[in-house]
């Protein structure tokens, strides 16, 4: 390149220049075309399966945990672990888990706000 350029004058660098510049140019807004179309790949993705795209996990508003606590503190008497399932699920609340009841046990059992009331075997809100 060292040499072509000794030979060429400043005008025709210049040239040069604007001609590489432009095929960047093109280059980037095609690049962002096809990022969008992408993206838009993606979404679809996402609505059709219930993920991001990127796996099967799934986003939730809360955490389960919060679902727990919120659920829980509308029935003050308390839920059986089976019951507090269904209410999470109905609350809108989505995992792939194929075991998602255990889910809920490891979640109450760690939860600080929730208890089991030994006489019924139901949880409530500490």
């Amino acid at each position: 390149m060292a040499e072509v350029t000794e030979q060429l004058s400043v005008a025709e660098i210049h040239q040069l220049l604007r001609q590489q510049q432009s095929k960047v140019n093109s280059l980037q807004k095609r690049r962002e075309k096809l990022a969008e179309q992408l993206a838009e790949v993606e979404q679809q993705i996402a609505e059709l399966t219930g993920a991001d795209g990127g796996g099967t996990r799934f986003k939730n508003e809360k955490s389960l945990e919060e679902v727990i606590i919120e659920v829980l503190g509308k029935n003050k008497k308390g839920l059986g672990l089976a019951e507090l399932t269904d209410a999470i699920q109905k609350t809108g609340y989505r995992s792939s888990s194929s075991n998602f009841k255990n889910v809920v046990y490891q979640n109450v059992y760690k939860s600080e706000s929730v208890t089991r009331d030994e006489k019924s075997g139901r949880y409530v809100l500490a």
